[in-house]
């Protein structure tokens, strides 16, 4: 999983601009205001701005940094009003992008589905994926492991939005699976801000694309497997926050902030430990996100 953290001054816009990468386009109305407008957001979910304004004159808005969350290209962040409106505004400003909401409280009273089949039970366990003992994480479990079988299906635990998936390549002469820092996964953003991260997936057989909306019990992908034998699906949910260390905050801005959701089983809703669970999709499960238009075209849910 990458998280970017794109940043622009004013003098250095238009110099060496990555194709793709977002911009803010300033423009000069015929009433002297000016209009800063988001240009180049070609990746779906959430982009987080932070516009800093400085060295103002002839303004109507104090200097600072205004953050935005916006999903779409074409946004018009913010308008410059002159105070003399016979003259024009003076301005100076520059501007950071990060991908993804910031500072978003997750829903703890929502209940989740399991990302596996309702058909059978579910061996589960708390701890660190192969990504965090590459990184040496210390903070104790951070995810959830669910057991699966070769050919197993992995289902989306709540709507969202694809924002990333990732497929590394393999190289010519390696094996199908291995022990690695790499696997693919993929992220999807939920309506609460928080984010969702599958991890050890088939990449053969992923079943969404970048941009997608999924519901609970939307397919993503099969099961994966580090070493051909055991498979299994690794799911993290957590959301990004500010960094309160002011000696850390310009090397790392964010900090992912985990969580524990709850699930709806057999047994009823419980914030799974290590054990054997019944997953179980409800009609109420599915459509609870939905919008009117979803809604009336719905069929009613199918067990998998």
């Amino acid at each position: 999983m990458i998280r970017i953290f794109l940043t622009a001054s004013f003098a250095l816009m238009f110099v060496g601009a990555v194709a793709q990468s977002p911009t803010i386009r300033t423009q000069r109305n015929e009433n002297n205001s000016v209009d800063f407008i988001l240009e180049n957001k070609t990746r779906p979910g959430t982009l987080t701005v932070f516009l800093t304004l400085r060295d103002l004159q002839n303004c109507n808005t104090a200097s600072g940094t205004f953050r935005y969350e916006t999903r779409y290209t074409g946004t018009r962040l913010l308008s410059l009003r002159p105070a003399d409106d016979t003259r024009g505004v003076r301005y100076g400003y520059s501007y950071r992008f990060f991908l993804g909401p910031v500072d978003k409280e997750p829903d703890t009273a929502f209940v989740y589905r399991m990302p596996t089949t309702v058909r059978w039970p579910v061996r589960v366990s708390r701890g660190v994926s192969v990504y965090d003992r590459f990184r040496k994480e210390k903070k104790g479990a951070l995810g959830l492991h669910f057991e699966m079988e070769k050919g197993d299906t992995v289902y989306a635990m709540r709507r969202g939005t694809v924002v990333e998936v990732g497929i590394p390549e393999r190289e010519p002469d390696a094996p199908a699976v291995s022990f690695t820092s790499e696997s693919p996964d993929l992220l999807v953003e939920q309506p609460d801000g928080t984010l969702a991260w599958y991890i050890c997936l088939d990449g053969d057989n992923v079943l969404v694309e970048v941009g997608d909306e999924v519901l609970p019990g939307t397919p993503l992908a099969l099961a994966g497997s580090y070493d051909g034998e055991r498979y299994k699906v690794s799911v993290q949910t957590f959301w990004w926050e500010s960094n309160p260390d002011p000696k850390e905050r310009e090397r790392k801005p964010f900090i992912r902030k985990h969580f524990f959701p709850q699930f709806v089983t057999e047994e009823g809703v419980v914030c799974v430990e290590k054990g054997v669970y019944r997953p179980v999709e409800t009609e109420e499960l599915v459509i609870r996100e939905m919008n009117r238009k979803e809604l009336k075209k719905h069929r009613g849910g199918k067990k998998r």
